[in-house]
This record gives structure tokens, sequence and C-alpha cells, in this order.
């Protein structure tokens, strides 16, 4: 049995009569109104999920009855009916909103699957419109956790920057959260109803970021089969994060430049440009001003990203946030599992206090989630957690590299330290670079410059 409400508005009784039978028959909630103001009076005080509404009616006719229904539901789904050759008035009801129309006399089997058709859109309207409801308060700045006056400062600054439509900068080691903020943005801001899109510009190759960023024609390149457009141009009237951009090659850097300023692109393959109407944020973990200068990062696109920078400092400088944000987490994940676990021991509280946090939130997160998993009191102990977490060395925080009395070569000094790296992170690529503080297409470069050549065991 169908379910669902049905409102038909039609001013023959008969029509009225053999439709509500035809949709009582398989289940339907239906509705009956003779004219247009009794529709619209239905349709105020009742919950309607489809209207069937016939074009040609005395007083308010059916296209002026549409335009209503969906001026105080802009979602509703309409289906009209007009008599045979009057195809025409349909077609301007489409143009007006209307999903679908019928012919008379109308087919039984039609009007059911028309019917089915637009209960099941509307559903998925009304799931869509819930889902993105979620998403924008749970990017709400309010529920955001950062009690540190540095966070506090951080969300300030993202409030402002979700008011205006410039370009942002955001800043910050691996894991403090940059793509979590730069959501919290967008869905602040007046492009909340577009979408958002996140490009990695270290996790895909050179000749792939051209591709994924502007598009492609069909026929550009072997394998070409068909015309693809790239996330700036899917992005449209939304967001698109382009996040480690100080890893993004130095020829897209070009390309991503002239866009920000004719705010047009060319597909890869392309003849005619394809207008850009999307707002950009860039993240990186790294220096990009340092690599400005140092010519690794071209410093007129550079100056362009930067026209609103937020930093977020790394969770060990604001140690304040450590036990907000582990019980924000800990609420998160035992909602998920089902677990009754309502806070830490006092033990577990003195070694999230007291662990470095290196890996920033992340680490956090993947920490207290194993904590979870292999807890079998109710509450998260010490135990729960790695035990190896508050043995590792903290970075030193004031001594210096040594110069011997005969001086140094900096080139050897970079080089012993990017050796030290590797080896300290068994040849992975993408943990040598966080231990530097760099991005991987850095990092490479670097290896290269040294003629140190490894098998990056992260791939």
């Amino acid at each position: 049995m169908s379910t669902g409400s049905i409102l038909v508005v039609d001013d023959n009784l008969d029509n009225r009569r053999l439709l509500r039978l035809s949709l009582g028959k398989v289940g339907y909630t239906v509705h009956v109104a003779e004219s247009g103001a009794e529709a619209l009076d239905l349709f105020r005080k009742t919950p309607i999920d489809l209207s069937v509404i016939d074009l040609q009616m005395p007083g308010m006719d059916g296209i002026t009855l549409l335009k209503e229904l969906r001026r105080l539901e802009p979602n509703a789904q309409v289906i009209v009916m007009t008599a045979y050759g009057s195809v025409e008035r349909a077609v301007e009801a489409m143009k007006a909103g209307a999903m679908d129309f019928l012919t008379r006399p109308v087919r039984r089997e039609v009007l059911l699957a028309l019917v089915e058709k637009g209960i099941d859109v509307g559903h998925m309207v009304a799931e869509n419109r819930r889902l993105r409801s979620e998403v924008v308060e749970k990017y709400d700045f309010s529920q955001l956790v950062g009690r540190s006056p540095q966070m506090q400062q951080v969300l300030a600054l993202a409030a402002e920057a979700a008011q205006r439509d410039v370009i942002v900068l955001i800043s910050g080691e691996s894991g403090v959260g940059k793509e979590v903020l730069a959501r919290a943005i967008h869905y602040n801001s007046t492009r909340r109803s577009g979408p958002f899109f996140a490009l990695n510009c270290a996790a895909i190759t050179e000749t792939l970021m051209e591709s994924e960023l502007f598009g492609h024609e069909r026929g550009s390149f072997t394998g070409a089969e068909r015309r693809k457009s790239g996330l700036l141009e899917q992005a449209a009237h939304g967001t698109l994060l382009l996040d480690e951009i100080g890893d993004m090659p130095i020829t897209a850097q070009a390309k991503l430049l002239r866009v920000i300023e004719t705010r047009e692109m060319l597909p890869v393959g392309g003849t005619r440009p394809v207008r850009v109407n999307a707002r950009l944020i860039a993240a990186t973990n790294a220096e990009l001003r340092q690599r400005a200068q140092a010519k690794q990062f071209r410093e007129d696109l550079f100056f362009r990203l930067n026209v609103f920078a937020i930093h977020i400092p790394p969770l060990r400088e604001r140690r304040d946030d450590i036990l907000p944000l582990g019980m924000h987490i800990l609420g998160r994940l035992a909602r998920e599992t089902g677990k009754d676990l309502p806070g830490f021991s006092q033990d577990a509280v003195d070694y999230l206090m007291q662990a470095p946090w290196d890996g920033n939130v992340r680490e956090l997160a993947n920490a207290i989630e194993r904590a979870v998993i292999v807890s079998r009191g109710n509450l998260i102990t010490q135990a729960d957690f790695p035990q190896d977490q508050l043995q590792r060395p903290h970075p030193p925080q004031s001594e210096g590299i040594s110069i011997p009395s005969d001086g140094l070569k900096m080139d050897d000094v970079e080089r012993s330290l990017l050796l030290q790296a590797l080896e300290r992170t068994g040849r992975n690529l993408s943990r040598a670079a966080r231990l530097l503080g760099m991005g991987r297409g850095a990092l490479r470069y670097r290896l290269d410059k040294y003629g140190i050549t490894v098998r990056d065991t992260s791939e």
C-alpha cells in the first residue's frame, strides 16, 4: 500500500470523485477542493505531500494556484492536469514549477506512477533539507569547541570571514581542524545553500591536478571520453577548499592566480572560458610566506590568498581546550556506539592533559576512539589509552643547533635532518613531511635536490 497525503483540486465533481477513488484505493490520504481559494486554505492547515490540480478552473486558474502553492512552500510537488490539445498551458505550468503534467482522459496507471514519483521526490527534498539543517547546526560557531583565548580569537575571525565573500587562508599544523573551520565559514556564510568541495593538493598527481581543478573537454587527452567539469565549476555559488595548497604544482598555481584575477578559467583542452562563481578557502600546514621568499611558491599567488588569514594554534599551545574537546569527542562516540560513557576518570584526565598531542585534535580523537573501543568500565581510564604516549619526547622549546667554531654548511644540516626524519618515520614520506613541518611536495623537492632516493612506505 502507498502512503502520503495528496491534495486534488478540480472544479468538476465527477473528476474529484474519480481521482479520490483511484488514489484512495492504493492507500493515499486524499483531500479535495473545488477551487483555488479552498485549496490554499487546505494547504495551509493540512500537511500535503503532493498536489494534483486542474489548469482550467473558474476564478483562480491552475497556474495562479500553482504559483501560490510554491510561494507558501518553495519545494511543493505539483502535478497539473490539462485537456488534450492544451499542452502549451502544461508547458507554461512546468516553467512555473510543476513537476509534471497529465492530459485528460487520465490513465490510472500513468496517474499512479507520476504520483508515486512526486511523493518520492518530495520525501527526498525534505530529507535533504533536514540533513542540510543538521549540517548547518553542526558547524554553527557556537557548536565549535574552543574555550582558550587563542581559539576564541580564531572563532571570532572565522565568524567575521563568514560575513565577507573574500578568500581566506587558514594555516596550522596537521590535525588542528583547518577543514572543520573552513566548513564552518561556508555554512555560516551567504553561500551556505551552495555546495562545499575540498581538494587535497598533496594527495593527487600533478597531471590530475589541473583536470580536477579546472575540468577538461572531451578528447583533450588520452582517456578523456567525455567533458568533465572541474571543482571550480562544480562549486558554483558555494565554496572550494584547497587543502595543503603549498603542495600545488607551480603550473597549476599560475592558472589559479588567473582565475582569482579574472573570475574565469579555461578547462584542459578548452577554447572558451568558463565563468567561476566559487568562494576559495586555502589551507596549509607550511609557512607559505617563507616558501614564496624561497621561490617554492608563487609570491603573487600568496599575496592574493593572504587577504584574510587565520592561524589555528597547535593543541599543545592551548591546553585549556583539551578536556572540553575530549568530552565533546567522547559524547559523540558514546552516542554512535551506544555505550554509556559519561566521562573520564581522574587518571585519564591527567593523561589527556600531559600528553604532547603532536597530531593535534586528529590524534586526540583517534586516541579517544581507541579508548572507547577497548573500555570495559563506565568511565574511560588511563589504561584505555596507548601507554607509549607519555614517553614520547617533546620537541625542544629553546635549544637551537650549536655552530662549531669552524662553521657549518646549511646544505649539510638540511640533508642530515632529511635523513633523520626518514629514519625516524620508517621512510614514510607523509609522516616525515609532518615531522619536518612541510608538505609532501616540498619534501620530495628537497630529497631530489640532495639526490636522496627513497621508496615511500606510505604509498
